[in-house]
């Protein structure tokens, strides 16, 4: 009986059977998974308007109707793409960030100890973006959504874009001294996230310039040394910015 009402539940109104949303058997959640890992170097060698459900079932070697029993179409693949990228970007970032967050409860936190937290932050998210070779297949895709977003772009800017971002803000603006909503403090946060993401986006450029084949171990460890030290500088006690005097 529980198998007849799960099959009647992947009956769409349409009488299309399709894969119930509540889940299934492990060998279809494999292959839902294959299918949005496929798509997503489709997507992002072709953007969602070069990519057909067909290139998308190729690639992923099922068939037309198979895509359609765990998709309802070509923009379900993809905003499956967003939601895996989105899922597992949230899974490492929040364990970057939870002591992070936590420690800022704290009423009284000194500057070194504030510079400290930010410096750790940092180090994470260099491995993260420097050395972690799976990001490969997200970076067109998420390219692609800055330069034309879409409901895709939104997922991924809520789930895990703003999070962050706010976590890094309100370091910069206790850094500051100032609250987080200054525009100051949003913008040298932003500035601090570009350092890290270029790396990423502008990788064979930066390779180019360096001379290096990839930024594995000592190279890793040197670039981590440069950005703190340059972080550090921007937010020595003199180098903070005055306040700004209210009219």
């Amino acid at each position: 009986m529980p198998r007849a009402r799960a099959t009647a539940r992947a009956i769409a109104d349409d009488g299309r059977r399709r894969r119930p949303a509540d889940g299934g058997y492990a060998r279809g959640d494999e292959t839902r998974a294959r299918i949005v890992s496929a798509a997503l170097e489709v997507f992002g060698t072709h953007g969602f308007g070069g990519a057909s459900t067909r290139m998308l079932a190729e690639s992923a070697g099922v068939t037309l109707p198979a895509l359609h029993y765990y998709f309802d179409s070509k923009e379900g693949v993809y905003l499956a793409c967003a939601e895996h990228i989105a899922e597992q970007l949230e899974e490492r970032f929040c364990a970057l960030t939870a002591r992070t967050a936590d420690a800022l409860g704290e009423a009284a936190l000194s500057h070194a100890r504030l510079l400290d937290m930010l410096l750790t932050l940092v180090d994470g998210f260099a491995d993260f973006f420097l050395g972690a070779h799976e990001l490969e297949k997200w970076v067109m895709f998420i390219i692609r959504e800055q330069a034309q977003p879409t409901k895709a772009f939104d997922i991924i800017f809520e789930r895990v874009m703003q999070r962050t971002f706010n976590i890094l803000a309100t370091l910069v603006s206790r850094l500051l001294e100032r609250p987080a909503s200054d525009m100051e403090v949003r913008i040298r946060t932003f500035t601090l996230i570009g350092q890290l993401v270029f790396f990423r986006t502008a990788r064979e450029a930066a390779l180019r310039v360096t001379g290096w084949r990839d930024f594995d171990g000592d190279r890793l460890k040197f670039v981590k040394r440069v950005l703190r030290a340059q972080i550090a500088a921007a937010f020595a006690p003199e180098q903070k910015s005055p306040r700004r005097r209210r009219s």
